[in-house]
């Protein structure tokens, strides 16, 4: 019994042309070596698994998916549908441009505004290759990349315009109550009110020697993105400083990245501190709570307490940055190094993200163990649904 294939190969072996048999060979090698998933082997986006999800109801697979409940979901997809109908990254030129509203002939999109915003949540909240989206939106690779490309825009320019996404600074009143939500918990802190912690993130070697040994880490002996976040008690990332170099100290770039300035801003108004670790010795700040490992035998017991309390203080930054990564997964890959800003704006995304789920949807380790606190001082400080609305 011969099958298909088989009798393909027998017709290749029975042809006299050898150039043409050694062509059709290796276009069939190609075609089997071929990792994309196509078009055949995909449902129409309409009946695909996303749809089904959605249509669940299921708080608990959307918030897995996506990192967003239904209202979250929902309240976002309304400011992103406006964008979405309004821009088309289909051009000549490849760029992003405004969708023409007369014209005789316009490509049809394969994914409405729900299923874009929901490609490039669902993209930040997984990890490794994309086939399996694939088949989650039942889109090719390049109609997924070209969405994904086109989404991410769209949705960090919704963010950066929604007040609960943005990154900023908190006023007098509530750097004020987040020191007395400190000091309920860790006597001997008077006047902290934030942590400050750094992270690295992995990032492909470049071509080039000059740029590889900006990013290379010598202590590790791996490439890395660095990052620094300020995390206040209610969960939220106040200020950061991001996509800086992996041969950078983390005290180096909050002092480039104007980490720095905004919290001596604060202490000047206020009189608040950082509690940071030993990395940000660097320098003499009087706004910075060092927290140290261990002390000199003879430390006096006031400064054993402080050590002691902004060293359980400072566990609060790592519950932040654990968060950052368990939350968006995609972080936690290997960057692929382009200088045409998509990592920027990858990280970006996420920043505000963070922010915007802590709000509204919470899940948040620092929110859930000082929450009690924010709201005895201030119960209109968590934002409810029906403020959004």
């Amino acid at each position: 019994m011969v099958v298909e294939d088989d009798f393909f190969f027998i017709i290749l072996f029975n042809n006299n042309n050898n150039t043409s048999f050694k062509r059709l060979l290796s276009i069939e090698q190609r075609r089997r070596r071929d990792r994309r998933i196509p078009r055949i082997a995909l449902v129409d986006p309409s009946e695909s698994a996303w749809v089904k999800l959605y249509c669940s109801g299921s708080d608990s697979a959307m918030i897995t998916l996506t990192g967003l409940d239904y209202p979250s979901f929902n309240f976002l997809s309304v400011k992103f549908e406006e964008l979405y109908s309004e821009y088309t990254p289909y051009s000549r030129s490849g760029r992003i441009i405004l969708k023409r509203v007369r014209g005789r002939f316009r490509r049809p999109r394969s994914l409405d505004s729900r299923g874009c915003l929901a490609l490039v949540l669902s993209y930040n909240c997984t990890r490794g290759s994309t086939y399996a989206l694939s088949l989650l939106f039942g889109v090719t690779g390049t109609v997924l990349a070209l969405f994904l490309k086109f989404g991410r825009r769209l949705l960090l320019k919704v963010l950066k315009s929604e007040p609960g996404a943005k990154v900023q600074m908190p006023s007098l009143d509530e750097i004020e109550q987040f020191k007395s939500i400190v000091i309920d918990r860790y006597p001997s802190l008077e006047d902290a009110w934030c942590v400050m912690d750094g992270v690295k993130l992995l990032l492909e070697t470049s071509g080039s020697n000059r740029i590889q040994e900006c990013f290379y880490n010598g202590w590790t002996h791996d490439h890395y993105v660095s990052n620094v976040f300020v995390f206040s008690p209610a969960g939220v990332i106040v200020t950061c400083s991001i996509n800086n170099p992996g041969c950078m100290h983390d005290s180096q770039i909050a002092e480039q990245g104007g980490v720095y300035a905004k919290l001596e801003m604060a202490y000047n108004a206020s009189g608040g501190k950082a509690v940071v670790d030993s990395a940000f010795a660097r320098g003499r700040y009087e706004f910075l709570i060092k927290s140290c490992q261990t002390l000199p035998s003879n430390a006096p017991r006031q400064t054993v307490l402080v050590n002691s309390d902004a060293s359980s203080l400072r566990q609060s930054s790592e519950w932040g940055m654990r968060g950052l990564q368990a939350s968006f997964p995609r972080i936690k890959d290997r960057f692929i190094y382009e200088e045409n800003g998509e990592r920027l704006l990858i990280l970006l995304t996420v920043v505000h993200l963070f922010n915007f789920r802590t709000r509204y949807v919470g899940l948040n380790q620092i929110r859930s163990v000082f929450l009690p606190q924010l709201e005895l001082h201030d119960g209109n400080t968590v934002l409810e649904w029906a403020n959004l609305v």
